[in-house]
């Protein structure tokens, strides 16, 4: 039994016992919060869709393009926050910043249930925009912190297949709200899934209040012995620029990996906007589906994403390299994009597209995992370029729905399925050029970290703490990569 233990810890964590002891700690602690709150977050945006089309637009009133304004509203404010969110994560501790953001965030979903008019959903979802801005990029950026190369991409998979259930789980709970809740306390079944998601959101963040680690050279986690807080600090290598200074953004502004990575991945966003703006939902209500139809037969995009997104992670960590599922996924966006844009003659056509489009969810973990092997050489580059990713994709699908996915077009929508065909197939020479650049740098050691010298730690009363200045004393290192 001992060594079936072993064994299996070994192939969950690894062979160096030091790693397992860490791993097994984080993966019960770290990965399980941000997971939860993505999962949350998914369960909240998929009830604006679901309550909308079960009852919402016309109890307030929804006119036009009043939908697409909404999301609009939320996309335009949250990637506002993105960049500014990331950076102070590298300032203040993360805990306080994550915690707070989400008891807000969950004050602000019970509120929604009690709105009468359109444009008060729409404001709502404005300032809750900027507290959620945290919850995607502010993981990835904390995830990079703590998993090596090998490591991360399962993580954050893991991390993004929480989303997806999140958002599988709101359409099916506003289908049973359909059928159960409706009218039970006065209230119509649309309004009980904001109830409930709030009730929801408070645990989660008081958990995050006792389990965030912060970052490792915070050396803050309880549930850590000295030793492990050591080797946390260490066992990643240390960054060559971990300060702010009056270098940072011409660092970060001159790189190629700030303005190659969030482009590539702004593409990706645009390529699966058939997969958003309820669609699918729209297509089949055109093609006589029944309501609970329209909320549960979507959520298969999900299951797919899901399959997509852990299957490519668990090909690139072993790997411990990217390029090679992108482009795997780069094809399907054209695959896909190309099956709706010849307007299948059956359902069946219409579905295989609408599914298999759904794996082409994976860059949400395999492109940031991408970004954080890049940019790990330069603490601020990665902070920002993390915010800046999601940042930049949220400049273009905020107008990008209100021209080529109008709901005032619906259920036909092939102008859009045309621009996703278009952007999917552009993100494949985008592709090779980093992988390109990526090979170029690390072969001249200019990009990856470099090993500290395990024999400065000793706690000689200088060491500083706190992230945003140096986080390790004055050392000289060794300029050889290691596997982050």
């Amino acid at each position: 039994m001992a060594s079936l233990r072993t064994r299996l810890a070994i192939w969950l964590w690894g062979p160096e016992p030091k790693d397992r002891a860490l791993l097994a700690k984080l993966d019960v602690t770290l990965l399980p919060y941000f997971s939860l709150i993505w999962f949350l977050f998914g369960v909240t945006r998929a009830s604006y869709s679901t309550a909308y089309i079960s009852g919402m637009k016309e109890a307030l009133g929804f006119e036009g393009k009043e939908y697409n304004y909404m999301s609009t509203a939320y996309l335009v404010v949250y990637a506002v926050c993105q960049m500014p969110g990331t950076s102070l994560l590298t300032i203040v501790r993360p805990k306080y910043v994550f915690v707070a953001a989400n008891v807000t965030w969950s004050v602000l979903t019970l509120i929604t249930y009690k709105m009468t008019r359109a444009w008060q959903v729409i404001l709502l979802n404005a300032i809750e925009g900027g507290f959620s801005a945290i919850a995607y990029v502010g993981a990835q950026f904390i995830l990079g912190s703590w998993y090596k190369k090998s490591e991360l991409g399962i993580r954050a998979a893991v991390f993004c297949v929480f989303g997806h259930i999140g958002s599988m789980a709101g359409g099916w709970i506003q289908a049973g709200l359909l059928q159960t809740l409706a009218g039970k306390g006065g209230l119509p079944a649309w309004k009980w899934i904001f109830i409930i998601v709030s009730v929801m959101t408070v645990p989660v963040a008081l958990f995050g209040w006792v389990f965030i680690p912060d970052l490792p050279a915070h050396r803050a986690a309880w549930y850590l012995n000295a030793e492990q807080k050591e080797y946390a600090v260490t066992r990643l290598g240390s960054p060559r620029k971990e300060s702010w200074d009056r270098t940072v953004f011409k660092r970060v502004l001159l790189s190629w990996q700030f303005w190659l990575l969030p482009f590539i991945f702004m593409l990706y966003s645009l390529s699966v906007q058939m997969l958003q703006n309820n669609v699918m939902a729209y297509w089949m209500a055109g093609q006589g589906y029944t309501t609970i139809q329209q909320n549960n037969y979507p959520t298969g995009i999900y299951a797919t994403a899901i399959i997509g997104t852990v299957l490519y992670a668990i090909i690139s960590d072993k790997l411990k390299s990217r390029w090679e599922v992108s482009i795997a996924i780069g094809l399907t966006f054209v695959i896909g994009s190309a099956i709706l844009v010849s307007n299948p003659p059956t359902d069946a056509g219409y579905f295989v597209a609408f599914y298999l489009l759904g794996t082409t969810f994976a860059p949400q973990a395999v492109w940031y995992s991408w970004l954080a092997d890049v940019t790990s050489h330069d603490f601020q580059l990665r902070a920002i370029s993390t915010g800046f990713m999601n940042s930049f994709d949220f400049a273009f699908v905020t107008w990008w729905p209100l021209i080529f996915y109008p709901a005032t077009d619906a259920p036909d929508f092939h102008k859009g399925y045309i621009a996703s065909l278009v952007t999917g197939a552009l993100t494949l020479p985008l592709i090779g050029l980093i992988a390109y650049l990526e090979k170029r740098d690390m072969a001249r050691g200019v990009i990856g970290r470099v090993v500290i010298d395990n024999s400065v730690l000793e706690d000689d009363g200088s060491r500083e703490d706190e992230p945003g200045k140096s986080l390790n004393p004055p050392v000289d290192v060794r300029a050889r990569e290691v596997d982050v």
